[in-house]
């Protein structure tokens, strides 16, 4: 433990396989489980060998349990509150969000068997994370200034974040449409383009879920306002885009470095708007509010 306190690469070494291993564990027995069920599997448009299969699953591991580590070390409260905070929002991130992606733009199928999928591979990585990593306060509880302020001083901020992501993913989406369209409309891998009356619907659906399972973890998070920034920009980027486009080899590079980049303008761009929203700006702020609760 002294090793790891001077130097934390030390316990990321470690720590990261172990929860990937944990993660891991939740596939192999969820696609047990969805297997014995008889539960009908999405069709892709290639098949991939049992090497092939068992490589992308744990590089999918590693890349969740690096994420889930770099979130688990600044969500604070009690172990139970924070296992619940993470697994929510990896599996709504990572696993509900892909799932309603994969619903509008392929025909591929299976979308109630994979929402079942990811719930166990989420709660066993998150279970993981929490025990193995420690809440790192390095700044006051957001907590502290939400609880000095009245809910009518919110509401307002919630509207408009849930507006936001809409605007967001379209602009980027704009961005990409260049490059990423011709693909769509020439060449077959089991992707459709759906109008605006089906994305807009959709993005305002996945904004609100987001600000359910996100806004927890910002009113817990006990590191520094940046870090939650980086945080927050790394885990969407990675959930929402990188680590399902790393597996998707049947997809063609342009569409995989495409949305990529997309996805990561996205993620950015987004996750400061949140912290701007819900985390007061400066330090002292909070410790006003702090304050406030302490004489109240």
């Amino acid at each position: 433990m002294n090793a790891e306190r001077q130097n934390p690469v030390v316990g990321w070494l470690w720590k990261i396989p172990a929860i990937a291993v944990a993660y891991f564990f939740g596939v192999m027995v969820a696609g047990a489980v969805i297997t014995a069920a008889k539960m009908q599997w999405p069709t892709l448009p290639e098949s991939l060998t049992q090497t092939s299969e068992l490589t992308l699953g744990l590089v999918s591991s590693v890349l969740m349990a690096a994420v889930l580590a770099l979130l688990a070390r600044g969500i604070g409260g009690s172990q139970a509150v924070r296992w619940l905070i993470l697994a929510a929002f990896a599996y709504v991130t990572f696993g509900l969000n892909n799932q309603i992606e994969a619903a509008i733009f392929t025909t591929y199928g299976g979308t109630a068997t994979m929402l079942v999928f990811f719930v166990l591979p989420c709660a066993f990585g998150a279970a993981a994370a929490i025990w193995l990593y420690r809440p790192e306060p390095t700044a006051p509880a957001i907590a502290s200034a939400f609880a000095a302020r009245p809910v009518s001083s919110w509401w307002w901020r919630v509207v408009i974040a849930w507006l936001a992501f809409p605007a967001i993913y379209l602009f980027f989406g704009m961005l990409a449409a260049p490059l990423v369209v011709p693909v769509y409309q020439t060449q077959d891998f089991g992707l459709t383009l759906p109008g605006m009356g089906t994305i807009i619907p959709v993005a305002l659906c996945r904004s609100a879920i987001y600000l359910v399972v996100t806004i927890p973890l910002i009113v817990s998070w006990s590191r520094s306002r940046r870090s939650l920034i980086w945080s927050l920009s790394i885990a969407f980027f990675a959930m929402m885009g990188l680590i399902g486009l790393v597996t998707a080899t049947f997809f063609p590079p342009v569409l995989r470095m495409t949305h990529s980049i997309e996805i990561l303008g996205d993620s950015v761009v987004y996750a400061w708007l949140l912290v701007a929203l819900f985390a007061p700006k400066v330090r002292h702020e909070i410790n006003e509010a702090m304050t406030a609760v302490a004489d109240s």
